[in-house]
């Protein structure tokens, strides 16, 4: 192993791709991060968050790895543990901020809508 860890950028199966409703990534292929890194940004947009269970849905391998992925290249992720009723942990998370260093368009360049 190189130290780049187990995963990391691994490309994002056919099934995956249906999560970015056709978006694209700057970097050329998209990645199971780049899938996740969508589906937090279009949760922000309906103010909401991103579920384990929807995570789990997309297929996205070791969602640890590419939550911390996304957090490096400077975005805020916060993630929210609640205990259920019947003992069940509940795990949200919400993407709070792209990275204070960057501009307000920076979040949507990361993530490109499909040329027309």
């Amino acid at each position: 192993m190189n130290g780049a860890g187990l995963w990391r950028d691994h490309e994002a199966t056919p099934q995956q791709r249906h999560f970015t409703f056709g978006r694209t990534s700057r970097r050329g292929r998209l990645t199971q991060a780049d899938v996740l890194l969508g589906m937090l940004c279009d949760a922000r947009a309906a103010g909401r968050a991103v579920t384990l269970p929807e995570i789990m849905r997309a297929g996205i391998a070791q969602h640890g790895a590419r939550l911390k992925e996304i957090r490096e290249r400077g975005f805020i992720v916060r993630n929210e543990l609640e205990r259920s009723s019947d003992g069940r942990v509940l795990s949200r998370y919400w993407l709070e901020a792209d990275h204070p260093e960057r501009d307000s368009s920076s979040l949507a360049s990361e993530m490109q809508e499909p040329s027309r």
